[in-house]
């Protein structure tokens, strides 16, 4: 919520007024000093405005008292120690649940008015476009806290696993509201994972392929003709994994993908195929170029199903995953998998190249897509296993 002092003031101050940590103040208003000037508006974290017409005329104090803000608040945002009936006020309204979408089909655009709820809620988030989609789509990483630490999560590489988007922006959710209000992220302080973690989230890897599983062959535009083809005339996209194009996005990266080439299938569809070398598609070219980057310290990839989660590529990764997996196992009841017949996805790129520790999760368990009902597990799961990372201090 954006409001202006009518009167200079000590930012503490303000922050004490909202109750709010005057870091989170800091980094949602990075123009900011210590002492606020009067007519300076100001973003105030995890408020929204609530408009009210006053049916009578009222004191600064009785209006205080009717909508339960400070007297001091009153001052610094109108500065008049009477309202006239009629009068239009816009109150700061706390908001302590989330806002994201939880229990509906999850397509690219109902990710887009989430991003666009949570950063004009919590405008300390942090976010940009780093790649376009064959069709074009801007896909959006989320950037929360400040620390040395970086630790990158993503979801959706697949068309079909598009829960996982909607369960990953519920945690998102649940952390920025738990740093905005000083409160523990399951049980640990939320204040402490902003400042020593930089936390980087693409919520929606593959928005192409997510929307045509969603929506149909409509959702596929100039290539409508061509998945209709891929998809052997069939209108039913439910088992669509790839891009628009029929890429495996998971199927592209340089970690013995000349295996998977030689064994999944030569062209095309609707799933498996891994391009004709890697990193051919805007989707895993900007992903691969995403880490490059960054230089994170760890990643997570959420799929769907099983329930499990792999951790290992050619014994590559470090020591202290298999310690980490473990733990993970044991609080969330998935089983760590070791030894896959699977290459050239993500996080084995991720392990081979750098080294350090990656996880692919693969979140609840049936028939993808998964149905909403399992929606809740899933959450809770993801949790568990996230805040293992997190809180880590082997990463």
């Amino acid at each position: 919520m954006e409001i202006t002092l009518q009167e200079s003031c000590q930012l503490s101050t303000v922050a004490t007024l909202f109750h709010l940590p005057t870091y989170v103040l800091f980094a949602a208003n990075p123009f900011l000093s210590t002492h606020v000037k009067a007519q300076q508006a100001i973003q105030v974290p995890g408020y929204t405005a609530k408009s009210v017409i006053l049916d009578e005329e009222m004191t600064d104090a009785a209006l205080a008292s009717a909508y339960k803000l400070p007297l001091r608040l009153v001052h610094l945002l109108y500065n008049t120690s009477f309202f006239p009936a009629g009068a239009e006020l816009a109150l700061p309204q706390r908001v302590t649940h989330s806002v994201t979408s939880f229990r509906q089909h999850y397509d690219y655009a109902t990710c887009l008015q989430d991003i666009g709820a949570l950063y004009q809620l919590f405008p300390f988030l942090r976010m940009r476009t780093v790649y376009k989609t064959v069709l074009g789509k801007p896909v959006t990483e989320l950037q929360i806290g400040k620390g040395k630490k970086k630790i990158h999560v993503n979801a959706s590489f697949h068309g079909n696993e598009w829960i996982t988007s909607l369960a990953l922006m519920r945690f998102v959710n649940e952390y920025l509201l738990a740093v905005t209000h000083d409160k523990k992220l399951f049980g640990y302080p939320a204040s402490k994972l902003y400042r020593d973690i930089t936390l980087s989230i693409v919520p929606m890897v593959n928005p192409d392929g997510v929307d045509l599983v969603i929506h149909g062959s409509k959702a596929a535009y100039d290539y409508e003709e061509l998945v209709h083809f891929l998809n052997e005339g069939s209108p039913d996209f439910k088992g669509w994994k790839a891009n628009i194009t029929g890429v495996d996005l998971n199927k592209q990266y340089p970690a013995k993908w000349e295996y998977e080439q030689l064994r999944k299938p030569k062209l095309p569809g609707p799933r498996d195929f891994p391009g004709l070398s890697p990193l051919t598609e805007p989707e895993s070219i900007g992903m691969y170029d995403l880490v490059g980057t960054e230089d994170f310290h760890s990643v997570v990839a959420l799929h769907t199903q099983g329930e499990e989660i792999y951790w290992s590529f050619e014994e590559k990764e470090p020591p202290f995953a298999e310690e980490l997996v473990i733990q993970m196992e044991y609080l969330s009841g998935y089983k760590a998998v070791k030894e896959l017949d699977n290459y050239a996805g993500f996080k084995d790129w991720f392990i081979g190249f750098y080294q350090r520790p990656g996880f692919t999760i693969e979140l609840g368990k049936g028939q993808n897509p998964l149905p909403l009902e399992q929606v809740d597990t899933i959450y809770n799961k993801l949790c568990t296993i996230l805040m293992v990372v997190l809180t880590s201090d082997s990463i």
